[in-house]
């Protein structure tokens, strides 16, 4: 029981700081910078939604290190502001 209860703070802990790490990149990546190299050379390269709401899936890739993440962000719009119609 010990054990299992040590996996499982482990595996919130490790997740936990691997959704902080997401959080940083992309923080970067909203001021223009690859989070790698530190260089303004990062591109949207693929853009998806799942329509009025729900996530979107951003990719980005830099031109210099090869830097390449995708993040899901939520949808702004929504279908009651008129964006969907």
């Amino acid at each position: 029981m010990l054990f299992l209860i040590i996996v499982l703070v482990g595996s919130v802990t490790v997740y936990i700081y691997y959704l902080k790490e997401k959080k940083e990149q992309l923080d970067a990546i909203k001021r223009g910078f690859c989070p790698r190299c530190r260089k303004k050379s990062i591109e949207l390269i693929d853009q998806r939604s799942g329509g009025c709401s729900g996530p979107k899936i951003l990719s980005f890739e830099c031109g210099e290190c090869g830097y390449h993440n995708s993040f899901s962000v939520e949808n702004g719009g929504g279908c009651g502001s008129g964006s969907c119609r």
